[in-house]
């Protein structure tokens, strides 16, 4: 008994025995995990996680569209081009968008002044109703993020001209082309941009959205249109109205796979046109429908007159059929001034006769 008291357990030897055991297996373990790492094969074009919007859109099997919009140093949009990649088309459609551009809000707003900190939220779905396309993501930098991003790409581009309209669609495609081919790196980038750089989607889908544009345009013939529009003066200055006849057909070239249809989750579009009706008549209409929540465009083109309004829809669905008796509804005229016409705009278009209001003298 006196012996064994003489040599107790060894408590201190064996916990650094045990300690030098774990610490030993920790940092197998990290080895281990940096080799698998390092020898995984690497994913040869973007993948969307299940959850994201990128996902959503690529089992739809239609175009993505992003609204890229860059600022000068007094916050206004100077540049915005909305881009369509993916589909079955085969190539990028790009369309510029005069700052000018008046915007169908109220009160109508210039495109230029859609500024911080909502520019990207209140430019979204004024352009959706406008041009009758869905906006998937609107990405909104200033003047630093803009610069930033030019030099992240290694695009070699003096910033003062790519501020410039008009030299910014000859920038634009190489600060795309020269985006990281990784969605992750991508991403970094934008979080690197900080507030800089806004957009309307989380940073996973902004970065796969971009991610994707920039394998595009790399592999891809590059189509670049410019809206059609009809200067007015607008006081001391002029503002841009979309000329309908010219960028209905455009949208349907550029964006066929992006396209408004029937039932969408945006704003009811409503398309206006004055056939014998009085401008004091189109003007109390318009605001009639803008007061119920809709998206309201007036298409300067006067077709033959009509005896009475006609409510046109684009097909006999149920999604269209309803949305051409809420506008009937709007306007106090019967469900049976609908009518199914193939020339029908998405979501209603309004031919307005002289039985809303007093007959032109």
């Amino acid at each position: 008994m006196d012996e064994q008291a003489h040599h107790p357990f060894p408590w201190r030897v064996t916990a650094l025995v045990a300690a030098l055991v774990i610490g030993a297996s920790i940092l197998v373990g990290i080895l281990l995990t940096r080799g698998q790492v390092t020898t995984a094969d690497p994913a040869p074009s973007p993948t969307p996680s299940a959850t994201s919007t990128v996902a959503a859109i690529a089992e739809q099997g239609r175009q993505v569209t992003v609204l890229l919009i860059v600022r000068d140093d007094d916050r206004a949009a100077v540049s915005t081009m909305l881009i369509g990649v993916g589909g079955e088309g085969g190539t990028v459609s790009e369309l510029l968008l005069p700052r000018d551009l008046l915007l169908p809000t109220v009160p109508p707003r210039r495109l230029s002044a859609i500024d911080d900190p909502t520019g990207a939220q209140d430019a979204e779905q004024p352009l959706e109703t406008l041009l009758g396309v869905e906006v998937d993501a609107v990405i909104d930098l200033d003047r630093l993020a803009w610069a930033g991003l030019i030099d992240a790409t290694g695009s070699r581009v003096d910033v003062v001209a790519a501020e410039n309209p008009g030299s910014f669609p000859l920038v634009v495609d190489r600060v795309l082309k020269g985006l990281p081919y990784e969605p992750e790196t991508v991403g970094e980038l934008l979080t690197g941009l900080g507030s800089m750089a806004r957009t309307t989607v989380t940073n996973e889908d902004a970065s796969m959205l971009l991610a994707l544009v920039g394998r595009d345009v790399r592999a891809q013939d590059v189509v670049r249109r410019t809206l059609p529009v009809i200067y007015v003066r607008a006081g001391e200055d002029r503002a841009a109205l979309a000329d309908l006849s010219l960028s209905e057909p455009l949208m349907r070239e550029l964006f066929p796979e992006a396209l408004l249809v029937p039932g969408h989750d945006g704003q009811l579009r409503v398309v206006l046109q004055r056939a014998g009706a009085t401008l004091g008549t189109a003007t109390a209409a318009r605001l009639a429908l803008q007061g119920a929540g809709m998206g309201v465009i007036a298409d300067r083109d006067h077709p033959e007159p009509e005896s009475a309004t006609v409510i046109l829809v684009p097909d006999d669905s149920a999604a269209a059929l309803e949305a051409g008796q809420r506008v009937a509804e709007v306007l106090g005229l019967p469900a049976s001034t609908v009518r199914v016409a193939a020339d029908g705009s998405v979501d209603v278009r309004v031919l307005l006769g002289p039985d809303l209001g007093p007959r032109p003298v």
